[in-house]
């Protein structure tokens, strides 16, 4: 009997490896994507909802297959229409779609007919349109499987599929990255205990995962089997780690016991420990999951990434000066502003300054490191301004990690009065103190010019 589970868990671990089941997809850029639209739907039972079948980045389609199955007891198919990406609405094709309800499958093929190379598809557009009717409430997938794509020499073109899901009064189990939440960032040195968990689960008898995270940020140092597939150590386990490349864990686990007691409901399938490395910040991506359940059936499910990060952004303006206040038109008015980096890694950001609602200038700044100030400054011409009042501020972007923004924005304590030029104009009263000593010297000098003229007696 011993022998009997050993040979069942190593045939559950060789299909964990070579049939799983993820809802997330990574696609290469110029590959071209066989998906469902929209890749979530519902409806209540006894109505009817539209699924396409669409294709993108394709190029030189002649022809085209996808098979497409559900379950059963959940939807029926009542109808499926040609889509217009492969006749363009103008060539002819040759599409045949065949059903089968008892089964949940539907197979659909479409190819060009007779016509020439240069009619070949390319680009995005819809295959089909499915026609689903709702018998009961529950959930499934709508799973892509056999998808083809041709061209006109019947060779295949490289493509990759994506999934949709069905779901109405039924709970879809979730695996999700669950991270502790702590008060302040994680330095360096510190320890972070990822766990994997599930949500709503039944009849759980093995599960995969594989996670992914950026490993300059975090290094994981062990994986702890969690307690949920164990029943809390109540029944045996095949428990397996591996580590396919850097910044990347695979971990499996299957029930060994015979008989077997599945698990069902919420709870930890296992611990993660990593050590911070730096500062910075990371998706933990959870890809290439797998839940089967003791028939070996895949048990439709989502997944959630988690997110660690333990930068902590914060860029103050500490003052914002002039060199003078009171300021005829015309004159240049230096401005110093200083900024300080009170976060806990170096930024880049700009520096907006302004005078009233006009902006004087925008100064980056470059690689400011952490506790770090930089004095910037700019001379500001005001030949061009009109006399008036001046509030001058300074604004420093607000980062993506910015702790306190209320300290990214400064105004001048004092405001600069800008005063117009005055034509010069000649004192009045100098006028009159000039005249006032001409005059009496223009009379002494007519006298005495009048009396060397005058004869001697």
């Amino acid at each position: 009997m011993r022998e009997k589970s050993l040979l069942y868990v190593t045939l559950v671990l060789v299909i964990l490896n070579v049939f799983a089941f993820s809802m997330k997809t990574s696609v290469a850029q110029s590959e071209a994507v066989i998906y469902v639209s929209p890749d979530m739907n519902s409806a209540a039972p006894g109505e009817s909802f539209d699924i396409k079948v669409n294709i993108k980045h394709a190029e030189n389609v002649y022809s085209w297959q996808f098979c497409l199955s559900w379950d059963p007891t959940v939807l029926e198919v009542q109808d499926v229409q040609e889509g217009f990406f492969l006749n363009q609405r103008i060539y002819k094709t040759i599409f045949h779609a065949f059903v089968d309800n008892d089964a949940g499958n539907l197979t659909v093929v479409c190819v060009l007919k007779g016509e020439p190379r240069s009619s070949s598809a390319r680009g995005d557009g819809t295959l089909a349109t499915v026609t689903f009717y709702v018998k009961d409430t529950g959930y499934t997938a709508l799973h892509l499987y056999d998808t083809m794509v041709l061209d006109y020499d019947i060779l295949e073109l490289p493509h990759t599929s994506e999934h949709g899901i069905f779901q109405y009064g039924a709970r879809i189990p979730i695996l999700r990255v669950d991270l502790p939440t702590v008060a302040d960032p994680l330095t360096p040195g510190s320890t972070l205990d990822a766990n994997i968990t599930i949500v709503d689960v039944a009849n759980l008898y093995s599960w995969m995962i594989c996670l992914s995270w950026d490993p300059t940020v975090l290094n994981a140092t062990n994986i702890q089997e969690g307690p949920f597939l164990s029943q809390e150590g109540a029944q045996t386990t095949a428990f397996d780690v591996t580590y396919p490349e850097a910044g990347t864990v695979c971990v499996n686990c299957t029930l060994v016991d015979d008989p077997i007691v599945t698990a069902g409901g919420n709870g930890t399938l296992a611990t993660i420990i990593f050590s911070v490395e730096h500062y910075g910040d990371t998706i933990l991506d959870l890809h290439n999951t797998t839940l089967l359940d003791n028939n070996l059936m895949e048990i439709l499910h989502l997944s959630e990434d988690g997110y660690f990060t333990n930068v902590m952004g914060d860029i103050a303006v500490k003052s914002i000066e002039a060199s003078i206040y009171n300021v005829t038109v015309g004159d240049t008015v230096s401005i110093t502003v200083t900024v300080e980096n009170e976060g806990n890694v170096a930024e880049n950001f700009d520096v907006l300054v302004w005078a009233n609602i006009t902006r004087l200038r925008t100064i980056p700044v470059a690689d400011l490191a952490s506790g770090d100030q930089k004095t910037l400054t700019l001379d500001w011409n005001t030949q061009n301004i009109a006399e008036g009042r001046y509030v001058v501020k300074a604004e420093a972007d607000i980062l993506p990690h910015e702790t306190d923004p209320e300290d990214n924005t400064l105004v001048m304590d004092d405001v600069i009065q800008a005063t117009a030029q005055r034509e010069a104009q000649f004192p009045t009263t100098l006028i009159i103190a000039t005249v006032a000593i001409i005059v009496p010297l223009a009379i002494i000098l007519f006298y005495f010019t009048r009396r060397k003229r005058s004869p001697k007696t």
